[in-house]
């Protein structure tokens, strides 16, 4: 309504400034509330957006139909999930991917051209996730074969290679630069349909608590559809600012609530997949929250409070303490802890991030170097057999004795610690880990390896009973 609202007084307020005078052959740019075109006699944006168009490509998914009661929970899936809506990727299920024949369409999402020369897509990795195979249609109509890079679950960022001629890339934007209030156009093919132009404002930043993973997002009210997800999100002078990724929605439509990932975050993963073809998370060594009204005393309650100082950490060494609240990481303010995680989760072992805090009444900065992490310690049970031992727990396949839907597919708890990680963590016996930091766990051996992934700490998405519950991991 209030987006209506809005665009309904912005086009009242064109339409009366037509009616009350002609306008002139050149209209002075500080009196322009869009630009004009004067060649047609129109206020328009399409003059300045017209070269982004070759830009934003639509990524159309293969895999292999799965059978019906094979639907797995996801973005895409029912209830209130945010990022329902945000693909028109069908699910496919384990038992679908043992499918004969070849790979068919499941689904389409979009994507953005960053790197003409090498032929590089940006997009989401829930559009990719799911598929064996890879197309990309452009904009001229040619359809041409495309890999994965490397995709982020944490940040749901894929990049895509394609071999074409005559790619045209997107001017990359500075997503530091932008404010609540510039114009924000979204660029996709919502619906399966061509590619489509919406336009709206940027309605918040920094917006984090919605669904997983590292969150740090741009919220715009331009609309977004199902299969927008990994298409443009644009400033006035069509630069490239920021990834469509995520709606807000009961119904599963645009609601006039949108989420993309900062330009800047989603550059720093593309870097890093184009590199290494993964994401290598460093660890400095706090636990932070939510700051409170008893920490925060006579002060601002933004920022991140930390909870906890590792000993001999990066942080304890850079002299942050327990109770410190911190308000910058190099130069930025902090909101709240999920600013923080989303900052610090993109740097690579090796980096130096500035933090600025507050301790008392006074201020501080503390240089902190980000180093490796320590990997979650995986062995074979002592007990033998298959399965995997980490945490003072062990793990195992989802198996026919086990009472649980049939297209459940997990790590289940075998055995838990009195008094280990997992038992502080509240993992249980008969708890099924589906998840990990975002990452999809299917087997006890896909927990293994997403424990490698882990650089600090981690939130454990669980099936217990009929509940999906997130419990975070303490170490």
């Amino acid at each position: 309504m209030m987006r209506s609202s809005f665009h309904g007084r912005l086009l009242a307020g064109v339409a009366a400034v037509a009616m009350l005078a002609t306008p002139p052959a050149i209209v002075p740019a500080a009196a322009q509330t869009a630009p004009y075109d004067n060649e047609r006699g129109v206020y328009s944006y399409a003059r300045d957006l017209k070269a982004v168009a070759p830009t934003v490509v639509k990524v159309i998914v293969l895999g292999h139909k799965q059978a019906e009661g094979d639907r797995t929970a996801s973005r895409g899936g029912q209830g209130d999930d945010p990022y329902r809506g945000q693909s028109t990727s069908a699910q496919v299920g384990p038992q679908a991917q043992a499918a004969q024949g070849a790979p068919q369409p499941i689904g389409s999402g979009s994507g953005v051209i960053i790197d003409a020369a090498r032929g590089e897509i940006l997009s989401n990795n829930h559009v990719v996730e799911k598929g064996v195979a890879f197309k990309v249609q452009l904009h001229d109509g040619r359809v041409v074969d495309a890999e994965v890079v490397g995709r982020d679950p944490q940040t749901d960022i894929a990049l895509l290679r394609i071999k074409a001629t005559g790619l045209r890339a997107i001017e990359v934007g500075d997503s530091g630069r932008i404010e609540v209030g510039d114009l924000a156009f979204a660029i996709g093919y919502p619906f399966g349909f061509d590619q489509t132009l919406t336009m709206g404002v940027i309605s918040g930043l920094g917006r984090t608590g919605i669904g997983d993973g590292l969150q740090d997002f741009i919220q715009t009210d331009a609309a977004v559809n199902s299969g927008n997800s990994g298409g443009a999100l644009i400033d006035s002078r069509g630069r490239l600012i920021g990834i469509n990724t995520a709606i807000w929605s009961k119904s599963g439509d645009n609601s006039g609530i949108a989420f993309a990932v900062p330009i800047n975050m989603a550059m720093a993963v593309a870097d890093q997949l184009r590199r290494n073809g993964s994401v290598k998370r460093g660890r400095i060594g706090v636990t932070v929250g939510p700051v409170t009204a008893e920490a925060a005393g006579s002060g601002s309650t933004r920022g991140a409070l930390v909870a906890e100082v590792s000993p001999d950490s990066p942080a304890a060494r850079a002299g942050l303490k327990s109770g410190d609240i911190i308000t910058s990481a190099d130069g930025r303010a902090i909101e709240g802890p999920g600013n923080l995680t989303a900052i610090l989760g993109v740097l690579e072992p090796g980096k130096t991030v500035a933090l600025g805090y507050r301790r008392g009444g006074q201020t501080g900065t503390a240089q902190v170097t980000v180093e490796a992490p320590r990997p979650v310690q995986v062995t074979r049970p002592t007990t033998g057999g298959a399965g995997l031992a980490a945490l003072g727990a062990t793990f195992r396949d989802v198996n026919a004795g086990d009472k649980v839907p049939e297209q459940l597919r997990g790590a289940v708890v075998a055995t838990v610690q009195p008094g280990s990680a997992a038992a502080r963590s509240g993992l249980a016996v008969g708890d099924i880990v589906v998840g990990v930091n975002g990452e999809q766990v299917q087997s006890a051996a896909e927990l293994a390896r997403a424990f490698q992934n882990v650089a600090s700490g981690a939130i454990l998405f669980v099936a217990r009973g009929n509940s999906l519950i997130q419990l975070k991991l303490e170490r």
